[in-house]
């Protein structure tokens, strides 16, 4: 007798749990599949679990709210699209969700540095389909230098603002580790930034980054004109040695052989490395330097000097 209650008892308790399981955890009858979900940053829990349960996805909030609780994601729930291409039960939702299986993948981009925002937008067009092109300029303007160069992971709807907003993140995040040195420096955060672009296309490696920043502020702080040739690049879209005397001659802001100081903004995004070169100038006795047709960069200490490394290098 005491074996068939007990038989009674475990029936009992199981039929009780799927009971309780197709009442409340299973997925409603009418689940949407499949079912995309947008979970925005800072978005709150309760927020989600109604969202879920007006789109008949999960039948129960606080049930859902619970397992996602258990998983340790009340506080901090991961932003992103999750696509559901079947019905799944609230248990199974609330730990896709905590795990970040987000079901969908994602469009890798790779920014290398010193890509412009131009450079930026044409990228991004052959990596989704539709990319509008002209929003991301329009959104990026004023904003060079400041959209980090980097590789992204996007989701296939990501829209120009959600990318120029991402890009900017990023920087925000990448400048704050080094925002105790911007202060040491005694130099704004915009002039090391535009220095930073320079740097980028100017230099051929790690030393020669510290190096040419100490060049390039040595002019700068002597009133001396800069004379470099990227931001002709950024202007004309001509390298070194397409440049005329014509163009050397152009009435832009961003001409540094006519015009001291430096251009009025970045004339590319910069990485970390150029920032912090930027950032701390290598002390040296040179004031010039020039690029060899191998790429090869050669220092100077008088304009003489200069002059022979000129005709040595370059004719």
């Amino acid at each position: 007798m005491k074996s068939y209650t007990r038989i009674l008892v475990v029936m009992g308790i199981i039929v009780g749990l799927v009971y309780l399981f197709r009442t409340f955890v299973a997925a409603p009858a009418d689940f949407p599949a499949p079912y995309q979900l947008t979970i925005e940053r800072g978005q709150t829990l309760f927020s989600i679990s109604h969202e879920l349960v007006d789109a008949h996805v999960i039948k129960s909030p606080r049930l859902f709210e619970m397992f996602m609780i258990a998983f340790g994601s009340e506080r901090n729930v991961s932003e992103g699209e999750y696509y559901f291409v079947s019905p799944l039960s609230s248990l199974s939702i609330a730990l896709r969700i905590s795990c970040k299986q987000f079901g969908i993948e994602r469009v890798k981009v790779t920014f290398p540095e010193g890509f412009t925002a131009k450079q930026m937008g044409e990228r991004l067009a052959t990596s989704f389909t539709g990319f509008d092109t002209t929003l991301f300029m329009t959104l990026a303007k004023g904003q060079e230098g400041y959209l980090f160069p980097d590789t992204y992971r996007f989701f296939p709807s990501a829209t120009p603002d959600v990318i120029v907003t991402t890009l900017k993140h990023n920087f925000d995040i990448k400048i704050n580790t080094l925002r105790e040195e911007i202060t040491s420096s005694g130099r704004s955060e915009k002039d090391l930034i535009i220095m930073a672009s320079i740097i980028e296309k100017e230099a051929a490696g790690e030393e020669d980054r510290a190096m040419i920043s100490g060049i390039l502020w040595k002019r700068l702080d002597q009133g001396i004109a800069l004379q470099v040739d990227a931001p002709f690049l950024y202007i004309l879209s001509k390298e070194s040695k397409e440049l005329t005397t014509k163009d050397l001659a152009i009435n832009s802001p961003y001409n540094t052989y006519k015009h001291t100081g430096l251009p009025p903004t970045a004339i590319g995004n910069p990485g970390l490395a150029a920032i912090t070169a930027a950032i701390h100038p290598s002390d040296s006795p040179y004031l010039y330097y020039l690029h060899d047709t191998e790429g090869n960069i050669h220092y100077a200490k008088t304009y003489a000097e200069h002059k022979k490394n000129i005709a040595n290098y370059l004719r």
